[in-house]
Formats: C-alpha cells, structure tokens, sequence
C-alpha cells in the first residue's frame, strides 16, 4: 500500500490534491446519484426514461473522472494523454446521443429548454475534448520531430 501510495504521489505531485478531490467527487456523486437511478430504472415507461437519461450524465462523469485518474501529470503531452482526451470526447458524444434518444422518449421532456441546453453544451463539450486531444497529438508530433525536451 505504502509503494502504491509514493507511485501516486509521484505522479500527482505538482496536481497537489487532484487524486483525493477526483476519487472523493466521484463516490459521492454516485452514492447521491445512484439510488434516484435505480428507483427510476424500476419505475414506469417515463420515468425509466428518465433514469436513462440520469443514467447517462451519471456515465459520462464517472468516464471524465476515471481518465482524469489515468492522466500522467508528469508527461502531459505525450500520445497516452492524446489517445485520453480524445476517449473521453468519443465517451461524452456517444452517451449524449443516447441521453438525447431517452430524453425524447421520456415525454414532456424532449421538449424542454433546459434538457435540451444541458444536452448541447455537454455534447459540446465532448466535441472541445476530442479536438484538444488532436492537437495535444500533434504536439507531440512536433516534438518528437524536432527532439524538444518539454
């Protein structure tokens, strides 16, 4: 445990409590979130509509926190940090295609303006995570080519 704990450190020390803040957000965003899911889920023809809705925000955070937890704070622009990015844009993007096909199934729902924004700036920012994990790549291109210690 002692070796895990300096192997972690080591690679989150200049992030200072990014590993403690992301593992704490994440529990507790599903032990909030994780029961109002499944009685949804359980519920009737709507409301299951609804937890699937539910079910894909949830997804899409734990997905930007787990890789968040994979990132390596010391080699920032390398092809693994790239190869991050761009998952979790693919991630984001396609659970906000379901998200978009429940919520229209959920009734009254579809066509409220708040889910529909929500929908948007989240697949939006699926779109940002894609095309920063591009350029990050070819940052690493560059520096590969050119045999820059960054």
């Amino acid at each position: 445990m002692k070796t895990i704990w300096k192997i972690l450190k080591q690679r989150y020390k200049d992030m200072g409590n990014l590993l403690f803040a992301v593992l704490v957000g994440m529990i507790s965003v599903m032990m909030y979130f994780g029961p109002t899911i499944v009685r949804l889920l359980l519920a009737g023809t709507s409301e299951r509509m609804l937890g699937g809705v539910y079910a894909c925000n949830l997804l899409v955070i734990l997905v930007f926190c787990f890789c968040i937890i994979r990132i390596d704070c010391r080699k920032l622009i390398s092809n693994k940090t790239a190869s991050i990015l761009e998952s979790i844009g693919s991630f984001t993007v396609l659970f906000m295609l379901i998200r978009n096909s429940f919520a229209k199934r959920a009734g009254d729902l579809g066509d409220e303006f708040l889910y529909s924004l929500d929908w948007f700036t989240i697949m939006l920012f699926g779109i940002m995570m894609a095309f920063i994990g591009k350029i990050v790549r070819r940052a690493v291109k560059i520096k590969e080519e050119n045999d820059l210690t960054i």
